[in-house]
């Protein structure tokens, strides 16, 4: 789906709620797994469904055979109004298998349907046959609007606020993942105890960083011919299960954005501007012709991050460290050296680049 049909589809599933008007089939499916577990639970519940009922049938083992569905769709509901047959991460939305697909259009009308995957091929027939009789849902990031919102509100629950450029330096630090995000806040939660405001010191000192800020230290070390540093953070990045080929791309694509940020800059855009365009993308809507904003792949803080670092390059500099990168990149994926050799060979030249 597009951002614009994600977010129409869970429209439809809070109206479904809020009205109390079901379909027969729901496909929960998508990325953000945190939001999409919210409402899974909570459609469960509102169907009068839950673990152990009786006519609950919860399926979330694999592999699991279509005829295991298939023969729980059929019992008839025991002294209530349906039977909920849910199936979470099976694979059929990739598998398509087609006994399960014609099984559908003549299950019993008492039995509800709810699948939750984290993938799902909208090409195939199983998805093409919800689709058609209910309703598939999409959860993917959420725009800052939102994020920002729930964050508010669960903090205001704890008895806990946080200033705007703090909740938005939260965001860049953990990324848009709600499920993360929340885990933070709590920590944030616990670690500033009985005092009301939480500020960037605590997310400095207690909030997990992201794979993209050790990729930033070690981009800031090489830039400081401090190999020992770099080393370090790479080490912690095996450890992470990042591999040797990931992170020499993602090295790579912090030197470009340095260097298009500076080029820019040095063509005499104004800060604010280089920021707004570096961390939004825009969506035109084809109906009204306005422009949306959304998150881009860095935010505002990065923004700011790689453009002061980028200060201590020349524009000749960033593009020679971009081609290092770009050289690394294909001696592994040619065969001429494995990966790990060629991500230490990088950083070893960078940090000792003239």
């Amino acid at each position: 789906m597009k951002p614009r049909e994600a977010a129409a589809s869970l429209e439809q599933l809070k109206k479904d709620l809020k009205e109390g008007d079901f379909k027969r089939f729901y496909l929960l499916f998508g990325p953000e797994r945190y939001l999409r577990n919210f409402y899974e639970k909570k459609l469960i519940a509102a169907l009068g469904g839950e673990r152990g009922d009786i006519n609950t049938n919860i399926f979330d083992t694999s592999p699991l055979a279509p005829g295991a569905v298939i023969d729980a769709a059929l019992t008839l509901p025991f002294f209530a109004e349906r039977r909920i047959v849910v199936v979470r991460y099976s694979g059929f939305f990739e598998t398509n298998p087609d006994d399960l697909v014609s099984f559908l259009a003549k299950s019993p009308e008492t039995t509800t349907f709810i699948f939750v995957e984290d993938v799902a091929d909208a090409r195939f027939k199983l998805y093409k046959q919800i689709n058609k009789l209910g309703r598939c849902v999409e959860f993917v990031a959420q725009p800052d609007k939102y994020l920002l919102q729930n964050m508010g509100a669960y903090l205001k629950k704890a008895g806990k606020m946080i200033g705007s450029d703090d909740a938005k330096y939260l965001l860049d630090v953990i990324g848009t993942d709600m499920g993360k995000l929340m885990s933070e806040l709590e920590k944030l939660e616990g670690y500033t105890g009985d005092r009301e405001l939480i500020t960037r010191e605590d997310i400095d000192a207690i909030c997990s960083k992201n794979i993209e800020d050790r990729i930033f230290q070690m981009v800031d070390a090489v830039m400081r011919k401090d190999i020992r540093t770099c080393m370090n953070c790479y080490e912690d990045l095996l450890a992470l299960k990042v591999s040797p080929g990931a992170i020499i791309i993602m090295i790579e694509k912090q030197f470009l954005w340095m260097l298009q940020l500076k080029s820019m800059k040095e063509d005499g855009y104004h800060e604010n501007d280089i920021i707004d365009f570096a961390s939004h993308n825009r969506e035109v809507d084809p109906e009204t012709g306005e422009v949306k904003k959304t998150r881009g792949s860095i935010g505002e803080f990065q923004v700011k991050l790689y453009l002061r670092q980028a200060e201590g390059m020349s524009l000749a500099a960033l593009q020679k460290s971009v081609n290092i990168c770009a050289r690394a990149d294909e001696d592994f994926k040619t065969g001429r050296i494995n990966d790990r050799l060629a991500a230490e060979t990088l950083m070893a030249t960078l940090c000792n680049e003239k």
